[in-house]
């Protein structure tokens, strides 16, 4: 049995980042009655570059604290500009601040090589604020987000079998996503989760690269 309550930082740059990467591996936390914060790093709402609104604020604000409501945890929201979060003194700070605050040991947060720069650079400044904490693993990128000049090594498994249906519950709330890359996304994110789940031989798995890992989640 684990010696004692884990302090958990789940970080996304956007509203459903968690869900889709980790949203198992931090539902399972909660079960296990660890401390957890979910941190994202920007605005809910979003514009194309021609201005036309991928998702108001009013429905972004909404989605977001419907998913981080069933995952469950503290939620936090940083409030930078989507597509500009940055790799600064500004981001690296307030990182900074929420886990001296809540005494984080353990961080999940994007892939390093992730091509979407908000992705990118939040996992930048996570590394840069948590250079003091023990444990950090990168989730896996979801498509098109993932698609580097490298590939994500699948080092760590975890078995989410008993919070898979709260993981995709979780990312359900977020309807705007979903009408926007369609049905097939739900489907793509759950298959993921079964053939991860394949390889170790369970039901549903979430795999991370490896940053830094000391002893047992």
């Amino acid at each position: 049995m684990r010696s004692k309550r884990k302090n958990v930082l789940a970080v996304g740059a956007h509203a459903d980042d968690i869900e889709i990467g980790c949203g198992g591996t931090v539902a399972l936390h909660v079960k296990n009655g660890d401390n957890v914060v979910l941190l994202i790093m920007t605005k809910p709402s979003y514009t194309r570059y021609d201005g036309v609104v991928l998702r108001s604020e009013t429905e972004g604000v909404r989605e977001e604290q419907n998913g981080a409501k069933v995952l469950g945890g503290k939620h936090i929201n940083l409030g930078f500009e989507t597509k500009k979060v940055p790799y600064s003194s500004d981001s690296v700070e307030v990182i900074n601040q929420v886990i001296d605050e809540n005494e984080i040991d353990m961080i999940y947060t994007h892939w390093y090589h992730d091509s979407h720069q908000d992705h990118a650079r939040t996992t930048r400044s996570v590394i840069s604020a948590g250079r003091y904490v023990k444990n950090i693993l990168m989730y896996e990128p979801e498509y098109p987000a993932g698609r580097s000049y490298t590939g994500f090594h699948n080092q760590y498994y975890t078995d989410i079998s008993s919070t898979f249906e709260k993981k995709m519950e979780a990312l359900k709330q977020h309807k705007s996503q979903v009408d926007k890359y369609g049905e097939g996304f739900l489907d793509a994110v759950g298959a993921r989760a079964k053939h991860r789940g394949y390889e170790v031989q369970c039901n549903y798995a979430e795999c991370f690269e490896v940053l830094r890992l000391l002893g047992d989640l």
